[in-house]
């Protein structure tokens, strides 16, 4: 990696990612046919890819009927004089439109020289991709965007790490962002909302701190966090204290800072007042699935299948690095903010039941700022001396080295991908996140 060691993360961890195995889309399976609607005839309706879709997909559609707000699909009754539309963000089938693009490209020149038959090119989901086929091969689709966007959030990583660290530690913390937390097993496997959310919150981040030594870039934050809001709604969290922490630290580029948000804010805003016929999205309007406060804490944090810190241990020196680096002003005055957001987000997150996923899904969204706060800690022991530096690493290496192989097992294993639909659906047996007898990570093996 001498000399270009940002390039050659990028491209690692790309080729990583694009080789691991796709899974079930789920939540995302309707943001590819919403990009396709968009280059054939320029519009987000996906009126004519349902009557061929997998009937387990309608749940993530809503009409927009003729006259009115939209309704989800299973109070439609058919959507008569309207139009089926994907209920989940707009933003992130637009921002993964470019990639599709090139894709179709690679795809048109590929696929007439690649073989039709064989163990890999015969299968259907390859096939399909390779013939043009977007709809059948979606998750191919939908893998190699999220790859790339993973390999930039990842690049982005360490350029913010070698900010603080010498280049070597700078590479190392970049592929334990990249391998050994939810930015594999989860960000970078489908076009669900995680992927771009950490790579603009990022790009967002990388500003703040550059905007310390020049302060203009800060503007350019804007515009990352009003995309960031189109992915994924609680991303108005970060987006707010953002817009705070610049209001009171950079008072003057504030409306620079604000005007950069525009460009993403007006079109968001005005798609869906014309075309969707509310302001607020139905997607942000529509109420998870609730789950108790005290005991959702505990489950995204502790349990064996949706446990932060089992399945992620090492963020436990996060926790420290916080405590650490409000005690050395390091980075200040970004990191009270920071905190902020981590605090804010872990609140919101608690009383939210997670569904289907692998992990601690919801903690994806700031993991970025979970990678940044090992930086303190990391810095703390390297100034420490004797046995106590070595035992703080050798535990710090032990618990990333967990973390690789629990997130490796949902970057690699279709069994543990679907431990939450076998034996027994776990949104209706939820004490399954609690079966230490079978762990998400463990599903396969044994």
């Amino acid at each position: 990696m001498r000399g270009r060691p940002g390039f050659w993360l990028f491209a690692g961890v790309l080729l990583v990612y694009s080789i691991c195995p796709p899974f079930i889309s789920y939540d995302s399976y309707w943001s590819v046919p919403t990009a396709l609607g968009i280059l054939s005839h320029g519009s987000t309706a996906v009126d004519e890819f349902v009557p061929s879709a997998p009937p387990d997909s309608h749940y993530a559609l809503e009409c927009v009927p003729a006259v009115g707000p939209p309704v989800p699909y299973e109070q439609a009754n058919g959507c008569p004089g309207g139009h089926w539309y994907n209920f989940y963000p707009i933003g992130v089938p637009v921002l993964a439109l470019p990639l599709i693009f090139l894709l179709k490209v690679k795809a048109a020149f590929w696929g007439p020289l690649l073989p039709k038959t064989g163990p890999l090119f015969g299968q259907p989901v390859i096939a399909a991709f390779f013939s043009g086929d977007f709809v059948a091969g979606h998750s191919l689709v939908e893998l190699w965007c999220a790859s790339t966007f993973g390999a930039i959030a990842v690049w982005l990583q360490y350029r913010i790490a070698s900010r603080f660290l010498p280049r070597r530690q700078a590479v190392w913390l970049a592929l334990l962002f990249a391998f050994g937390t939810s930015e594999w097993s989860v960000a970078s496997r489908n076009l669900f909302p995680h992927g771009l959310t950490v790579l603009l919150l990022s790009a967002a981040l990388y500003l703040a701190l550059l905007a310390r030594e020049q302060p203009p870039r800060i503007r350019f934050a804007g515009l990352a966090l009003a995309l960031a809001v189109t992915v994924r709604p609680s991303n108005a969290i970060s987006a707010a204290v953002f817009t705070l922490y610049v209001a009171i630290h950079y008072r003057r580029h504030l409306a620079g800072f604000l005007l950069w948000a525009l460009p993403a804010a007006v079109p968001f805003f005005a798609y869906n007042l014309v075309v969707r016929h509310s302001l607020i999205p139905l997607y942000a309007r529509s109420s998870p699935e609730r789950y108790p406060a005290l005991a959702g804490l505990a489950m995204h944090l502790f349990s064996p299948s949706r446990g932060l810190l089992v399945f992620t241990p090492v963020f436990l020196f996060s926790a420290a690095g916080i405590i650490l680096a409000w005690r050395m002003r390091w980075c200040w005055p970004l990191v009270p903010y920071l905190a902020a957001i981590v605090v804010l987000h872990t609140a919101l997150i608690v009383s939210v039941w997670p569904g289907h996923c692998y992990g601690p899904r919801y903690f994806a969204d700031i993991t970025h700022l979970l990678i940044l706060f090992l930086i303190p800690a990391i810095l703390y022991w390297r100034a420490m001396r004797g046995p106590a530096r070595t035992v703080a690493a050798g535990l710090f290496l032990l618990l990333a080295a967990w973390g690789v192989f629990a997130h490796g097992r949902g970057g690699t294993s279709f069994a543990a991908n679907q431990w939450s639909a076998l034996p027994v659906n776990v949104d209706q047996a939820k004490w399954r996140v609690w079966d230490w007898s079978d762990p998400q990570f463990l599903r396969g093996l044994r």
